[in-house]
C-alpha cells in the first residue's frame, strides 16, 4: 500500500483482485488494459526510451478515469486501514490539482505494477538459464 496527498489528505491506495473487480465493472477494462485505457501510456518517439507520455494529462476522458481509479484504490486503503471509505469521484477530481496530474498518475501506476507481482519463494535448486530468465522478465507487464 502507498499513499498519495489530495486535497490535503494523505489517501492509502490499495489493490487486489477486490479492487481489480469494480476496475472492471465501473472503468469497464481489465487490469492488463489499465496502461493504455487510464494511464494512456505510451512512446512519443518510438526510437527515444525516455519519450514516455501519459495521455491521462491532457485526455480528459482519461483523467476521469484516473480519478474513478484513485477513488476505488483509495476507498479500499482507507477501509483496510479501519477509516471511512469516503472518497468521490468528484472529490478526487476536484482536489486533484492540474499541474500534478503526471505525479497521481505515476503514483497510481507504481501501486498498480506492484499488486501485479506475483508472491513467489524462490529456492537454489541448480544451474540458473539466465536467456530463459531474461525472456521471463520481458513477460511481466509493464516490462
Amino acid at each position: 500500500m502507498a499513499d498519495i496527498k489530495i486535497g490535503g489528505r494523505e489517501i492509502p491506495l490499495l489493490y487486489t483482485t477486490w479492487e481489480l473487480i469494480a476496475i472492471q465493472e465501473e472503468i469497464g477494462c481489465t487490469g492488463h488494459q489499465l496502461r493504455d485505457e487510464v494511464f494512456g501510456i505510451r512512446l512519443e518517439n518510438e526510437d527515444d526510451p525516455s519519450s514516455v507520455v501519459f495521455d491521462c494529462v491532457t485526455d480528459g476522458k482519461k483523467t476521469k478515469k484516473l480519478g474513478t481509479l484513485i477513488r476505488i484504490l483509495g476507498n479500499a486503503g482507507l477501509e483496510e486501514k479501519g477509516e471511512k471509505a469516503d472518497l468521490t469521484d468528484k472529490w478526487i477530481l476536484r482536489n486533484m490539482k492540474p499541474g500534478m496530474i503526471l505525479l497521481y498518475a505515476v503514483g497510481v501506476y507504481a501501486v498498480i505494477n506492484a499488486g501485479n507481482q506475483m508472491e513467489v519463494k524462490h529456492e537454489e535448486t541448480g544451474p540458473v538459464d539466465e536467456g530463459l530468465e531474461e525472456e521471463q522478465a520481458k513477460k511481466q507487464p509493464g516490462n
